[in-house]
């Protein structure tokens, strides 16, 4: 397919119907050599490339979104804990079978919920194979089986004042993004034997809350969680895009450790942990680092402000392979009418000794607007600027421009379409096949069981 041929159909593809799915040509899968994998090291092409290993790191729902999201999911980051998982209005195939069964109804009873999706995807590409390093949609030309995403929670209330025990298991099993979210010493080596639909458990943690510690309780969370840092997510269901921003994938998804979430009034709440690094697992690699972060959210009020960091030794561990690496992240949201809504991220991340280029940073900035047309139908707004300074993220060394636009028609409860077109630049480096500039355009939908 040349290249006007490509355009024209990217032209029409937003408005496709859903069964151009269902009509994808799939093909075998060969593993990019340069999959950006969080953890794993990108470095410009004319550079040789230093030994890597896989390892990913955010979030399953980071600081809860004022954007109008296709559907929430469990909240990690700087939301109160009594409001972590916006339960969905109806319940799902997989909870009404399990109801009906003895074991089901008791952990019903016992607060427990279990559910799930399947997101697929199809885009078309002025590129010929792959998109990278745009991840997610990586894949170009092509259909893919995005995540079959299995949750099992069970939310605790800060409304009580009493000592109270939940937790979340969230997996994807399997799917296309296992590739970009799989954490350093937990099933990672499926990316070193080129799997193209992995298993990933992405989240896998107990909170307690305190009630006596501090003025209104502490909720302390340990395992494997998704980060607060960046404002995207990787679950279907809550993210407007199919595709993810570079600050996203770039920056950390996973932690692994101890954190300690504090509503210190009404206004203002407060995080603290002690994590292994990002994206890794219980590992040989791994480094004390510091997560936290600082919230203020009026109930009453249509802003958000929210600062959080991961700091450590921000130095490449030579004998491991792996990244360390601080980041500091700002999100800003405001509801600028009752339809629509703005959020800003953008965060700074630098690391020391680095393969063949020594130091290293990369920051950007991300603005999004929704406008909620009706209860069902939502427009989604992208635009992002990200440079990677020394080419160490993305493997080429440019200012990266990106705009995204999408929308979210949630058909059923059970059932949502979402196309998007995008159009990025890179300054320089051609890191598109060669090529400084790429259209893709996408249609994705979420099937909820």
């Amino acid at each position: 397919m040349n290249r006007l041929s490509r355009y024209l159909l990217l032209a029409g593809l937003g408005l496709a119907p859903a069964t151009a799915m269902a009509q994808a040509r799939i093909v075998p899968y060969e593993a990019p050599a340069n999959l950006p994998v969080k953890q794993v090291q990108a470095v410009p092409a004319q550079m040789p490339m230093a030994p890597t290993s896989p390892s990913p790191a955010p979030a399953a729902p980071s600081a809860a979104p004022a954007i109008v999201m296709p559907e929430p999911a469990p909240c990690t980051s700087g939301c109160e804990p009594a409001e972590e998982e916006q339960k969905p209005a109806d319940k799902f195939f997989l909870e009404k079978q399990l109801d009906k069964t003895a074991a089901g109804k008791l952990l019903s009873d016992r607060g427990w919920r279990i559910y799930g999706w399947t997101q697929s995807s199809y885009n078309a590409s002025s590129a010929s194979r792959s998109n990278l390093p745009v991840p997610f949609i990586d894949r170009a030309n092509e259909f893919s089986m995005m995540q079959n995403w299995l949750h099992v929670e069970k939310t605790i209330d800060t409304s009580k004042k009493e000592y109270q025990i939940g937790g979340v298991i969230d997996a994807i099993i399997p799917g296309t993004d296992s590739r970009f979210t799989l954490a350093r010493g937990l099933f990672d080596e499926q990316n070193r034997n080129g799997d193209l639909y992995g298993f990933d458990l992405f989240q896998a943690y107990a909170d307690v809350f305190l009630p006596n510690f501090g003025a209104n309780g502490t909720t302390m969370r340990v395992g494997k969680f998704a980060t607060f840092l960046e404002y995207e997510v990787v679950q279907g269901i809550s993210n407007p895009f199919l595709s993810r921003s570079y600050l996203f994938q770039y920056n950390p998804f996973t932690h692994t450790g101890i954190n300690f979430l504090t509503q210190l009034n009404d206004d203002w709440s407060m995080q603290n942990g002690v994590v292994l690094g990002s994206d890794n697992f219980i590992d040989p690699a791994a480094r004390a680092s510091y997560l936290g972060q600082l919230k203020w959210a009026p109930k009453d009020g249509k802003t958000s402000v929210a600062f959080g960091t991961t700091v450590t030794r921000p130095t490449y561990r030579r004998g491991e392979e792996f990244n360390f690496y601080n980041v500091y992240n700002l999100q800003v949201t405001h509801k600028i009418t009752d339809k629509l809504s703005y959020v800003f991220d953008g965060s700074f991340s630098h690391i020391e000794k680095a393969p063949v280029v020594g130091s290293a940073n990369w920051f950007g900035a991300v603005n999004y607007l929704a406008y909620a047309h009706t209860d069902r139908f939502t427009s989604n707004f992208r635009v992002e600027l990200f440079n990677d300074t020394q080419g160490y993220r993305t493997g080429a060394e440019a200012l990266y421009t990106a705009v995204t636009y999408g929308w979210t028609w949630k058909a059923t409860d059970w059932f949502y379409l979402m196309p998007e077109v995008r159009y990025d630049y890179a300054s320089k480096n051609g890191p598109f096949e060669g090529d400084r500039d790429l259209f893709t355009a996408a249609i994705g939908a979420i099937l909820r069981w």
